[in-house]
């Protein structure tokens, strides 16, 4: 399979972002930095630099706007083709947080935040910003702040029902439904039994697939949070820690459907020395997910890998991994279309 390494950062990768366009990748980094990509001439466009390690990013449905989180607590807006900030919000400035989500609604008009707190006493909670006043105002006002139950320390939140609700994931293996109009938890379940590391909505929120350290992957009802399939890779047993749908499980042309999952993780970094691939578990699985079986993988580095990003055609899969590399891999080609007929 046709497959590209680009090496900008000198820390591990934290995320992946690809935009609307398919045409830019974003990576950020616990070096402080996010640098950007262009897919079609394979090379670095730029970077725009952070005050400590960004953790998560997202991007306007035009390209116009970057927004990232980092380690401290600190929001970046920033214009996207030129690398200029447009201004920083601290959260929670009297609290030790870390911003482990910014995610905008379909439209573009909310923005939402989700903190962490990097201490017992620290506040979890998801707050939500008119973005046009984020970009216009200095002093912008929240428009609503929701507390996670029990204090339990978020990983990942996302937008879903088209706005009328956020699904929020945590350290304890819980995954929590919030109305967002009342500001009210709707429902909530433990799907893992350790930390959830990832968390993906299929394009036409049909489903949910998270990623964990308990080493499992689950497809789960956004409706219900009831599982519906359990990926569990072994030999070796891994953590599990960046999960992607391909969007074609969302094709209107029923002949170009696929019901893949990829999913990317590895041993425990620290323990990571000159494992091999196959042994530490660093290969990118696909998995069919409605039957639960492995389809193939996909191999090239050797180290855990931190984050996964899919274009939005379902061509390019990107990886990120703690060694600071990405790959890209071209998936529209005979091996890849042809899993199914090999198994």
């Amino acid at each position: 399979m046709k497959t590209f390494s680009f090496n900008g950062h000198q820390y591990p990768i934290t995320g992946l972002l690809f935009n609307k366009d398919n045409d830019l990748l974003f990576s950020s980094s616990k070096d402080q930095f996010i640098t950007l990509w262009s897919t079609i001439q394979l090379e670095r466009v730029g970077t725009y630099k952070h005050g400590a390690a960004v953790y998560t990013m997202d991007i306007d449905k035009n390209s116009k706007y970057l927004i990232s989180g980092d380690s401290i607590g600190k929001v970046y807006l920033w214009e996207a083709c030129n690398g200029r900030l447009i201004k920083n919000l601290v959260e929670n400035e009297n609290d030790i947080t870390s911003i482990r989500s910014v995610n905008l609604d379909y439209e573009n008009n909310l923005l939402l935040i989700a903190s962490g707190g990097r201490t017992a006493a620290s506040t979890n909670k998801i707050d939500i910003y008119k973005f046009e006043d984020l970009l216009k105002e200095n002093n912008p006002q929240c428009l609503k702040s929701i507390l996670i139950p029990n204090k339990d320390k978020i990983t990942k939140a996302r937008w879903c029902d088209l706005g009328d609700s956020i699904l929020a994931t945590s350290e304890t293996g819980y995954i929590y439904k919030f109305n967002y109009n009342s500001g009210e938890l709707e429902k909530q379940a433990k799907i893992h039994n350790k930390d959830i590391m990832d968390l993906d909505i299929s394009p036409k929120e049909e489903l949910i697939l998270t990623a964990s350290k308990d080493g499992q992957a689950k497809v789960i009802d956004p409706d219900t949070l009831n599982e519906l399939s359990v990926l569990s890779p072994k030999k070796p047993e891994r953590n599990i820690n960046a999960c992607r749908f391909s969007p074609l499980l969302s094709s209107n042309d029923e002949k170009s459907v696929k019901y893949h999952a990829f999913l990317a993780g590895g041993q425990e970094s620290k323990d990571v020395t000159t494992t091999a691939t196959k042994k530490g578990g660093f290969e990118i699985l696909i998995y069919n997910y409605m039957y639960e079986y492995e389809l193939g993988s996909l191999s090239g580095h050797f180290s855990p890998v931190n984050a996964l990003a899919i274009t939005s055609d379902g061509e390019i899969l990107a990886s990120g991994y703690e060694e600071s590399s990405i790959r890209l891999y071209k998936l529209n080609n005979e091996e890849y279309n042809n899993l199914e007929k090999n198994k």
